[in-house]
Order: C-alpha cells, then structure tokens, then sequence
C-alpha cells in the first residue's frame, strides 16, 4: 500500500475514533448504546468504510482503550524526559492529573461492565520496570508469593479509589488524592489506627 493511503487510512482511523469518543462523551452513552450508524453519521463516513477497519463498536472500543494507554504512556515518557526523578508519589499524581484531563471518558468508560481493571492496567504498564523490581526483592520471613497479594490489594485499593473519585464527579484534586494515599499507606494509616484500638 502506498503512503497516501496508509495516511489516508490513519486519518480514517482518527475520524472513527474521536466519533466514538464523542459518542460517548457528548452523548454520555455507555459503549453498549453506541451504534456504527451514529459513528458513521458523525465521522461521515459509510459502513463499509467503518467495517474495513473494524468488526464492530466494541472492536473500535479495544483501539480506543489502546490509544489511551499510549497516550497515557507518552505522558509518562515526557516527564522521565523532564529530567525529574522518578516517584511513586509524584508519579501517581501524574496519572491522577491524566485520568481528571480525561474525566468524562474514563467516567463512562470504565464503569460500564467492570472496566476499572483496564485502567488499572493502563497506570501499572509504565511502572513495570519498578514492579518487577519491587517483586524480586524478598525480605525475611515473607511468604512465598507474598509481594502479588501487596501487589493485587494495593491495585484493586487503587481502582476502587479512581472509580469512587470518578462516581463522585473528580472533586478533588489529584494532589488531595495523593494526600489520601500518603495517609492510606503511611505510619497513620486508618488501619494501623483500627488495630491500635
């Protein structure tokens, strides 16, 4: 394929997107309620032209969800760029500030059919490199396997905090939720304060 047609074919592909995105956002209708015909109204393009990049509204969903995850990834790649060094806490507060830029969407999206697994996935991937390294270390009398039960308590505390604050309309601001994890995870932590009673 030539390279007018390979741009042709992106440019497709960007119009397919932001009309899903759209869709849902301007809409604010879950996946499950978006139709090719109303994609294709918006991105004025026929059906044919639709099913030639995709099979179907939750395909275009997939490529979305990855364009996400890319852009989400990219945002991360500025700020190792930016020359500051690398912290859990003010990395966290970085994907906090991403998820508020994309409220709406990672609104709608996630919370239709269990999604906050996705988007806990999307925040972990830059950090792999960390976790991985985070997982190797075994400290003295740690049960076998004990650092995926930290791991999957602290993904799903994670995701069950984005979807509250997402719930509750993104109220505060992504360094108040910063200062709820520090009080979460730290020596004043709620559940060292239960157990001390």
């Amino acid at each position: 394929m030539n390279k007018p047609n390979n741009k042709r074919s992106r440019n497709t592909d960007e119009a397919i997107i932001h009309a899903a995105f759209a869709a849902m956002v301007e809409g604010k209708k879950p996946v499950s309620k978006i139709t090719v015909r109303e994609i294709c109204e918006r991105a004025q393009i026929n059906r044919s032209t639709f099913y030639a990049h995709y099979m179907d509204v939750y395909d275009l969903f997939e490529k979305v969800e990855s364009q996400m995850a890319q852009m989400f990834q990219e945002n991360f790649r500025s700020f190792e760029k930016s020359g500051e060094s690398w912290d859990f806490l003010l990395a966290m507060e970085r994907a906090f500030q991403f998820i508020y830029e994309y409220r709406d969407f990672f609104g709608l999206y996630f919370r239709e059919a269990g999604r906050v697994s996705t988007i806990i996935h999307i925040l972990v991937d830059p950090f792999q490199e960390q976790i991985d390294r985070l997982k190797s270390r075994r400290p003295e009398g740690e049960v076998e396997g004990e650092i995926d039960y930290h791991f999957s308590f602290f993904t799903a505390g994670i995701g069950a905090m984005i979807a509250h604050w997402l719930d509750t309309g993104c109220k505060e601001t992504s360094a108040q939720l910063v200062e709820v994890l520090k009080r979460e995870y730290g020596p004043n932590s709620l559940f060292r304060q239960w157990t001390a009673q």
